[in-house]
């Protein structure tokens, strides 16, 4: 089942512009939904849960505030959410710090993608979590 809504997690404003824009190129039937930050997103998917019948996949960043995308990772990790089980993430950050990378490998995500959005990462991810 082709990805049908992405939920972008990140309170770079820019950076949510640019990569809104190029998802929207690519496909424009996908579904966007923006959050600022790891508490917002997880206080929607706790509340609205992700729909069986779409394929979903989250672009996390690592470093926003008030809670950022590995206490957002270990919330939903050490949780007893269904949506673990059908979420794809894939981490979307400008950091090319070694230990994020390999914090980052911790958890079950699809990979890692360097900011800014290109469109060969974003299709390939598609594709992956599809």
């Amino acid at each position: 089942m082709p990805v049908n809504r992405i939920i972008l997690v990140d309170d770079d404003e820019i950076s949510n512009f640019l990569s809104i824009s190029l998802i929207r190129k690519i496909d424009p039937e996908i579904e966007i939904i923006p959050f600022r930050n790891g508490k917002e997103a997880l206080d929607y998917l706790k509340n609205e849960g992700l729909s069986k019948r779409r394929s979903n996949l989250i672009l996390l960043d690592i470093r926003m505030p008030v809670m950022n995308g590995f206490e957002f990772l270990e919330e939903i990790h050490n949780s007893d959410l269904k949506i673990k089980d059908f979420m794809r993430v894939v981490i979307l950050s400008s950091s090319d710090n070694p230990r994020d990378l390999e914090r980052a490998k911790s958890f079950e995500v699809l990979g890692y993608i360097n900011k800014p959005l290109k469109e060969e990462s974003i299709c390939t991810y598609l594709k992956l979590a599809g």
